[in-house]
């Protein structure tokens, strides 16, 4: 399989619908997309479901497991394990993957030989699909990564498997902050990071986002105490250079984007448009 894709669920079905469907329908790629589901009601119900509407085909085929989990990086884990795609992604329910980006993908894969993981630019967006920004990224560095905020969104992350058979899972014992607390072992490896420079994904802000919450707050605070001291000494000057490599980079250049994505109920893609659609996410000045 050129990919394997991770949706940890629970409790999101309505969401998770839309998602399934905007991995199902990617063409000119292999694909295994596991769900892996905490113990959702109905769930046995909305797999049949799910198997009548995107039923497996040569290139696709879908595997929906209910079983326990400690959380969501637990469920993705396991996922992870149980897949043989080259190429790996997690996709929360409250995700999208844009048409067609996985065969960009795969070809960014077959060309960049050393490159271990890529990050694209995310669209951020309201519960109906209207734009609340583009999220254009650069490359998080390990200083801003490891004491201030993991600066990426994962909709828009894959990676190489060698990262699934050099041990880089993700820390169960973190709940929320895993994926900022793997990348920075990802770096501290030596693994090569790439920017994609396309959008690649959409993110629902439904304003219930768990990493705003003081969980959040206290394991970015567990987190940014394994840093070096002089690493944490010196955090005003990551902020300082982040924010600065931003503005070099013109991720803070407002432009206009189309993009096209399942909503609850539609039997295919709906078409979005926003014109010099903003690149900051309101009320998260930290993560500008």
């Amino acid at each position: 399989m050129d990919f394997t894709i991770v949706t940890p669920s629970f409790g999101q079905l309505e969401y998770l619908e839309c998602c399934i469907s905007s991995v199902a329908d990617q063409e000119g790629v292999s694909i295994e997309h596991i769900i892996q589901d905490a113990g959702t009601n109905g769930f046995t119900e909305f797999a049949e479901k799910m198997r009548q509407r995107w039923p497996d085909r040569p290139n696709y085929r879908r595997v929906m497991r209910s079983e326990p989990d400690t959380g969501m990086y637990d469920a993705i884990n396991k996922g992870l394990k149980k897949g043989t795609g080259r190429i790996c992604a997690y996709l929360n329910c409250d995700e999208q993957y844009l048409s067609g980006i996985l065969l960009k993908v795969k070809t960014k894969a077959e060309t960049e030989f050393s490159v271990d993981l890529w990050i694209g630019d995310v669209i951020v967006i309201q519960k109906d699909g209207k734009g609340v920004c583009h999220r254009k990224m650069i490359l998080p560095t390990l200083s801003h990564s490891w004491t201030c905020h993991f600066a990426a969104l994962t909709a828009g992350i894959f990676f190489s498997r060698k990262l699934v058979e050099d041990g880089l899972l993700f820390d169960t014992s973190y709940l929320i902050a895993s994926d900022a607390e793997w990348y920075t072992r990802v770096l501290r490896a030596h693994k090569k990071v790439k920017l994609m420079r396309i959008p690649t994904a959409t993110f629902v802000d439904s304003g219930e986002n768990l990493g705003l919450g003081p969980r959040a707050v206290a394991e970015r605070d567990r987190l940014d105490s394994t840093a070096p001291l002089y690493m944490r000494g010196l955090r005003p000057l990551w902020i300082l250079l982040h924010r600065l490599k931003r503005f070099i980079a013109g991720a803070h250049r407002a432009g206009s984007i189309d993009w096209s994505i399942y909503v609850s109920g539609s039997p295919s893609r709906r078409g979005y448009y926003a014109k010099n659609l903003r690149t900051t996410w309101p009320g998260r000045f930290w993560f500008r």
